[in-house]
């Protein structure tokens, strides 16, 4: 496939009229030029959006047996444009691994795995602080909630076979850069939103962690006097932030200034699962669209280590194109080299 006359959304944040050519489900600008042409003029080809946290989406991502709807939710994800994501997984363990094997057995089945179905980058396995508030476990069962536990963590990478890619921590939890130290090895470490101190924080990441979190609604303020968790992040590089977007869209203001502070280190996330209507609000508020794009696609590739399959249209990565109007409407979705939309 060639796509003509669009102009092509750059790493560096610019856009450039430039041919892209696709062969099979990569993009490769030395490919033979046959094959179907399409005419974008007028439209923008942006990346595949990446979301690192699919909670919801389409509504449920479990149907009435607790299955995990794989097909389901990644079908969704891909017509709006997010085109690789990480389901997040929520402990106890046995519930984690159910919904781990489901999504490894969709995975392994190519005849499950249509067109229209998002790619599945990983699994986020978050940290179940709303559990541990609401079940009070007692000693015996809390090792089942792997706080800190580096063996239930493997066992379960294992199981897995290494598809988890992000883990959350507690940062506040005594003891914690042990655990980030040896479960960093295999994944990428987020710290999880919450009262943790600077040096509480900065334990964790200089540990490992390179992931913190913050609703993108409420204002990012860095405190001399009572520094916090993105204190420690700006303080350390190549710490990203999650900005979590939510329905509640807050101050534009607040919002615009969070994207203004955090610049090139925010990894847009969405809790509705629809990224790509984040990432366009952003933009309707006053972020500069280079760095809203940026945030839903290159930013966290980079987070979670994909940049070399996802996140841009450079040689080499998976054909996931959206090309959209001047006003950031979707006009059609290419995913892996197939035009869905």
């Amino acid at each position: 496939m060639r796509i003509k006359n669009a102009k092509v959304f750059q790493p560096d944040g610019t856009f450039k009229e430039t041919d892209i050519v696709t062969e099979g489900e990569y993009i490769k600008s030395d490919a033979a030029a046959d094959g179907e042409i399409v005419d974008a003029f007028d439209f923008i080809a942006l990346p595949g959006l990446v979301d690192i946290r699919v909670k919801q989406a389409a509504d449920t991502v479990y149907d009435d047996a607790g299955n995990y709807r794989v097909d389901e939710v990644s079908r969704y994800e891909a017509g709006n444009g997010v085109l690789g994501y990480m389901p997040a997984v929520s402990l106890p363990v046995a519930h984690a691994k159910k919904v781990t094997k489901t999504i490894l057995d969709w995975n392994g089945d190519e005849a499950a795995r249509k067109d229209d179905n998002a790619t599945i980058l990983g699994i986020s396995l978050e940290h179940p602080l709303a559990h541990i508030e609401d079940a009070k476990p007692s000693e015996e069962s809390w090792k089942d909630l792997a706080y800190d536990d580096v063996d239930t963590f493997r066992d379960l990478q294992k199981d897995a076979q290494g598809l988890i890619k992000v883990i959350d921590v507690d940062a506040t939890h005594e003891g914690i850069e042990t655990y980030v130290r040896e479960t960093s090895k295999d994944a990428v470490v987020a710290i999880v939103d919450n009262d943790a101190t600077f040096a509480q924080a900065e334990k964790a990441i200089k540990a490992g962690a390179t992931l913190v979190s913050a609703p993108w609604a409420e204002r990012i303020q860095l405190d001399d006097k009572k520094p916090g968790v993105i204190d420690a992040a700006f303080k350390n590089d190549g710490v990203f932030v999650e900005l979590v977007a939510s329905e509640d869209n807050g101050s534009k203001k607040d919002i615009v200034a969070n994207f203004a502070l955090l610049q090139d280190r925010v990894v847009l996330v969405s809790e509705d699962g629809n990224l790509f209507d984040a990432m366009k609000r952003a933009i309707e508020m006053g972020v500069p669209a280079p760095v809203a794009i940026n945030a839903a696609s290159l930013t966290p590739a980079l987070a979670t280590k994909q940049e070399g399959k996802v996140g841009s249209l450079e040689d080499g990565r998976l054909a996931n194109i959206i090309l959209v109007d001047s006003s950031y409407h979707i006009k059609h979705v290419i995913n892996r080299g197939k035009m869905i939309l």
